[in-house]
């Protein structure tokens, strides 16, 4: 009853809703969404910035050395950008060329002779398994 006391000119009170106005942010909404799906699905590209890491610097040698430094994607405060893909590329390289190294170190620390016997004692064990099995058949 109270709305048919009122009077038409008073609009402030009775707000039409706007179509157009929920198609927009239907849309909207639409693009966010799309843009989290994006983000989720790793789609997401490399921040703009122009910063660099001179990652041959010395001074910067304990981010590639110690596990106090390491990045952590799974942080949310992590942010990919060039300059953290170029850090996480270089501590790979150099974790390869370190094994790399210790393997070569290994192969010319054992003296030929050695590796002689080593060679002879696995002929002669293989040589055995082979006789065990022809006797188990």
């Amino acid at each position: 009853m109270a709305l048919l006391m009122e009077d038409d000119d008073d609009e402030s009170k009775h707000k039409h809703f706007n179509y157009d106005k929920i198609v927009e942010e239907q849309n909207l909404s639409k693009q966010k969404k799309k843009k989290l799906l994006k983000k989720k699905k790793g789609e997401e590209k490399l921040e703009g910035d122009e910063f660099q890491v001179d990652v041959k610097d010395p001074r910067f040698q304990a981010m590639f050395t110690s596990h106090l430094f390491n990045l952590d994607p799974s942080n949310p405060s992590y942010k990919k950008t060039k300059a953290t893909q170029s850090i996480q590329v270089e501590k790979q390289r150099r974790r390869e060329e370190e094994q790399r190294r210790t393997e070569e170190q290994l192969s010319k620390a054992i003296d030929p002779s050695l590796s002689l016997l080593i060679k002879s004692i696995k002929s002669k064990t293989e040589q055995f398994q082979a006789r065990k099995k022809q006797k188990l058949m």
